[in-house]
């Protein structure tokens, strides 16, 4: 049987070349064209494996990708399918009618190049090259498939006006005009659900109190999806991220504790998928809000090019209560076995023997004196309010201390100092340094930083270690976490499909 190699010797072009005119990806010279379609019709070339599937198939078959869906038409043998050669389809589990594109790539290479190529799009193959510290050949070896396949395509100049000797560089970016993925964020305050493009960008959101009852939010949640969904009809969904305010079992598919909320084991992947056919077979993925946000927090470094001395870092979450999430070498680490889902729940560590009450049962737990709701406790702790008076929340402490309030400033200060003796103890347990903080608490930054800093400082950890802190972002991580956790595990699934068929 022939291949692409075949048809590109044969015709005196590369095989990129062959790619380009059987998918019409990118405009060919007419003569160039004719010799490759000669060629072709010559060798009788059919893409092998994915040829040998969809010859057998009488049904439409659907090719799913990570960043559209494409339909062949498949009426009997002797239907030529449009689509590159040496690739594999591989079925996706739970749905017969869709097959992944296979093709050789090496795993974390793979992965991380999709993942740069989604944060810098457009971007040569030289500067992809550049920034996996490979050679171009091995970029090559691992985007030409994908762009046959139509995952990827090659794009205008990286930066219009930019004139350069030579031949132009031409940028390689995601196709993502035909799918979409959605982000559920349970908050304990509110819930947000969100329609997002291949490169996060939201393209639809709703916004709703979140309702007390477990069983109520999932409902509001699934009309919200099925809403969304109807929004967008020209697309496919791929798959959906929820973040969760608790630890989740270790398959990402259930919530075990929201403290804040009172849920117990609250299986919010089935839920959500009951009563669904339109979503039959599109994974859902539950995840701890703070490893969200981390996630978030690392493709944000992606796309701002952080260098990879800083790739290791924890992501300190504070709102209502206190998450962490840890990143190592730009991967999420989950923790091990029957017990990864509890990971980073530190903000119920306890740090002050027999203190104040906690949502989760215990007494004394660092989230209890270092959060934004902490932080309404300390202030509301130290003046008397009138009957029926409600406390002020953090936001409107942040704006009272910048007006000049001592109240206000020492309570932000209590809450820095408190928030810096645990980061302590997180940086001493992980062994990790470098620190970012995110969420509601990043709005008081310029009254916490000074004595959170030197909270850390007098600890063993500030003094042996090259500690840094700085602040990340006070909102977007929520609904953008759950948005990167869905379009995360897609990527993921595609390599370890691919490197399966391999």
């Amino acid at each position: 049987m022939s291949t692409l190699r075949d048809v590109a010797r044969l015709a005196g072009v590369s095989k990129m070349t062959v790619s380009r005119v059987v998918n019409k990806s990118r405009s060919v010279k007419a003569d160039t064209r004719a010799r490759v379609e000669s060629a072709i019709a010559q060798l009788d070339f059919v893409p092998s494996d994915a040829g040998r599937v969809l010859a057998q198939r009488r049904s439409p078959t659907r090719l799913l990708l990570p960043h559209g869906v494409l339909t062949e038409e498949v009426g009997n043998s002797n239907d030529r399918p449009t689509v590159a050669g040496g690739l594999a389809l591989s079925p996706i589990a739970g749905r017969s009618d869709l097959f992944e594109v296979s093709s050789h790539l090496s795993g974390d290479t793979a992965r991380t190049m999709l993942r740069i190529v989604r944060a810098a799009q457009p971007i040569s193959r030289v500067d992809l090259a550049r920034r996996l510290e490979v050679n171009r050949s091995t970029v090559s070896e691992i985007v030409t498939p994908l762009i046959a396949s139509g995952v990827l395509r090659e794009a205008a100049p990286e930066a219009a006006g930019v004139h350069r000797r030579g031949r132009p560089a031409i940028g390689l970016t995601l196709c993502g005009d035909r799918s979409f993925f959605i982000g559920v964020n349970i908050g304990v305050r509110r819930t947000q659900v969100g329609a997002a493009t291949t490169d996060g960008g939201m393209m639809a959101e709703e916004l709703f109190d979140t309702p007390s009852d477990s069983n109520d939010a999932l409902r509001q949640i699934r009309s919200a999806l099925g809403r969304l969904r109807a929004s967008l009809p020209e697309r496919s969904l791929v798959s959906i991220g929820v973040s969760v305010p608790g630890p989740t079992d270790a398959t990402r598919g259930k919530l075990l504790f929201a403290p804040h909320l009172g849920w117990r084991d609250v299986p919010v992947a089935d839920a959500l998928l009951e009563n669904e056919p339109g979503l039959n077979g599109v994974p859902v993925i539950v995840e701890n809000d703070a490893t969200a946000a981390a996630i978030y927090e690392a493709r944000r470094r992606l796309r701002a090019r952080t260098p990879k001395t800083q790739n290791n870092f924890i992501l300190v979450r504070a709102g209502t209560g206190i998450g962490v999430g840890l990143v190592l070498g730009g991967e999420v680490y989950r923790g091990s076995g029957t017990d990864r889902g509890l990971l980073g729940e530190f903000g119920h560590m306890t740090i002050l023997a027999g203190g104040d009450p906690c949502a989760c049962g215990n007494r004394g737990c660092w989230e209890v004196y270092a959060s934004a709701a902490g932080a309404a406790s300390i202030y509301s702790g130290a003046e008397a309010f009138a009957s029926g008076e409600t406390p002020p929340r953090f936001i409107e402490i942040v704006a009272r201390a910048r007006e000049g309030e001592l109240l206000a400033q020492t309570t932000l200060s209590r809450v820095g100092q408190n928030l810096g003796i645990g980061i302590s103890n997180v940086i001493t347990g992980l062994g990790v340094s470098r620190v970012v903080i995110s969420g509601r608490i990043v709005h008081g930054w310029m009254f916490i930083r000074k004595s959170l800093e030197d909270a850390v400082a007098q600890t063993m950890a500030g003094r042996l270690s090259n500690w840094s802190i700085e602040a990340g972002q006070p909102t977007g991580a929520g609904l953008g976490g759950a948005v990167e956790v869905a379009i995360e595990h897609y990527l993921t699934e595609l390599v370890r499909s691919t490197r399966a068929a391999a």
